[in-house]
């Protein structure tokens, strides 16, 4: 079945992915010869290697001279990485959607993540904000250590998927309108710190309303002009 406005690679990408479920194909095994695949899927050599390249791109396959091409061992991390940073692109309003998603993914999680957290996670999240407030007295960009203390907060919720999309939403905003969000550290510093003390008081109510306060900015809606306060 053709959607509207679909290459015919990306057909083609589909039919040998429903191929591949279809008929229980596991890592190590062989895809069926190129030739086969053309006249399976009656279309070109070159559409036909179009799409399998793109399958190598995201991990999917390896194509291996002398052997065939053969199914991957599947890495949700590579593939989230690969197709989120894909769809971002430069365009500053993809990034501002996947801001949206991750904020409306660790709002939904929180409750989950807190009853995850003991003791020792929430030392360690005290140890990274005392990393931030340092590069902050430094004048340092903190992003990774920002990215450290959600990615943290989530280690324990039992849901991978969840993980790896977070992971890569993090890693598409690191150069992410920079100069903009210097303005606003003081506040991100604040209300990661309401959540830490909230934490260590353990208080759920508040530990809440600290996230809540935390997306409370424009950088967290996909449609705001700016990261001020709304």
């Amino acid at each position: 079945m053709k959607r509207e406005g679909e290459k015919l690679y990306a057909r083609v990408f589909r039919q040998v992915r429903a191929y591949i479920l279809q008929n229980n194909l596991q890592p190590g095994d062989l895809l069926p010869t190129e030739q086969a695949l053309v006249e399976m899927l009656g279309v070109s050599r070159n559409v036909l290697r179009e799409a399998i390249k793109s399958m190598e791109l995201l991990g999917m396959v390896s194509a291996q001279p002398g052997r065939g091409t053969i199914l991957q061992h599947f890495n949700l991390d590579f593939v989230f990485q690969n197709v989120i940073f894909a769809a971002a692109a430069e365009e500053d309003h993809a990034v501002a959607e996947m801001l949206d998603i991750r904020k409306r993914l660790e709002l939904g999680y929180m409750r989950v993540a807190y009853a995850t957290l003991q003791q020792e996670d929430i030392k360690k999240l005290r140890a990274i904000m005392d990393q931030i407030h340092e590069r902050w007295k430094a004048h340092q960009f903190f992003h990774d250590d920002d990215k450290a203390f959600h990615m943290a907060l989530f280690a324990k919720v039992d849901n991978k998927t969840l993980r790896s999309m977070l992971d890569a939403i993090w890693d598409v905003d690191a150069n992410f309108k920079t100069e903009e969000k210097f303005k606003y550290l003081d506040d991100t510093i604040i209300k990661h710190e309401n959540i830490v003390r909230a934490l260590e008081a353990g208080n759920d109510e508040a530990f809440e309303a600290a996230m809540l306060a935390h997306f409370a900015s424009g950088k967290y809606w996909h449609q705001g002009r700016s990261f001020a306060e709304y």
